[in-house]
């Protein structure tokens, strides 16, 4: 096979995508950590997650100088909408709930993704994806029921989750109809922008704090913007060009076991017999997906 085939083309740019997708995973599954390790308000903790990593890449602006006359902005607000609401949501949730079953919740969106991907982008998820779906969702509620957290204390936390998994969902599908458009510095500059005006304006409503912290929390709330929202989020946006939305949750729903190993190893939250068996559950659904090789949607380039 020629290494200038379209075959070989192909094969490199599918790793590609599933490197970058790695990548994301470990670093979006490393905030639930960090965000409890912050100490903050959750709303606090939200809006400094996203008004620094805007700033981050306004700072570099000069170097890429996107043109603002050909951004779509009503979707682009909309999804920075759909974004803010998301993370209100769920790093408020784990002031009430486990890290394991906030992250199973708030990953809970194929289901919603699959629906929208179908009717709203006219993606109809192939029968692999549904299937991987389907196995990772009910290694998902194997995963919750086993953490026990299904009390009454904790349903305003996982209900807040819950509500976080629907925006997210939304910010996607919005999200993957402007990728195509859009240039991916130019979007989530602007996206994360409207994202982080949005929620320091709750934080006011609300009369949230957004100054008094220590040097540690500030610290947290640098490494938050950078590591899951910068790499792990940037990512993400960047594959929407290139796969189907309903894929890209399925992959995501990994992320509640990477987490709950992630507390375990810093927060010491224990791991039951059920999140290993949700968690291989998880894996499985993901893998039958991967091994189709059924999730592109559109030609590799590189941006």
């Amino acid at each position: 096979m020629s290494g200038n085939s379209p075959a070989a083309r192909g094969l490199k740019s599918s790793w590609i995508l599933i490197s970058a997708l790695l990548i994301s995973l470990l670093s979006i599954s490393s905030a639930a950590t960090l965000i409890r390790l912050a100490r903050a308000p959750a709303l606090s903790i939200a809006a400094y997650r996203m008004v620094l990593a805007a700033a981050m890449l306004w700072i570099v602006y000069p170097l890429f100088r996107f043109k603002f006359k050909s951004v779509p902005w009503k979707p682009v607000i909309v999804a920075g909408s759909f974004l803010a609401l998301h993370f209100a949501l769920w790093i408020s949730s784990l002031e009430s709930t486990s890290v394991a079953s906030s992250l199973v919740l708030v990953t809970m969106n194929p289901v919603i993704v699959a629906l929208g991907s179908t009717f709203y982008l006219k993606e109809r998820p192939s029968g692999s994806i549904i299937a991987g779906t389907a196995v990772s969702i009910v290694g998902c509620l194997i995963l919750i029921i086993g953490e026990g957290n299904l009390s009454a204390q904790s349903w305003t936390g996982n209900l807040l989750a819950l509500g976080g998994a629907v925006a997210m969902s939304f910010y996607m599908l919005t999200g993957r109809k402007i990728r195509s458009r859009v240039d991916l510095y130019c979007y989530i500059t602007l996206l994360y922008s409207v994202s982080g005006i949005l929620l320091v304006v709750f934080c006011k409503m609300c009369k949230v704090p957004l100054m008094g912290f220590t040097n540690r929390t500030w610290l947290y709330f640098l490494l938050i913007a950078l590591i899951p929202q910068i790499v792990g989020h940037s990512v993400i946006n960047w594959t929407l060009k290139y796969m189907h939305a309903s894929f890209l949750a399925v992959v995501i729903l990994l992320e509640p076991l990477v987490g709950s190993v992630l507390a375990y190893w810093v927060l010491r939250e224990g791991v039951t017999v059920y999140t290993l068996i949700g968690g291989i559950l998880i894996l499985g659904g993901v893998a039958g997906v991967f091994l189709t090789g059924q999730y592109g949607s559109g030609e590799l380039t590189v941006e």
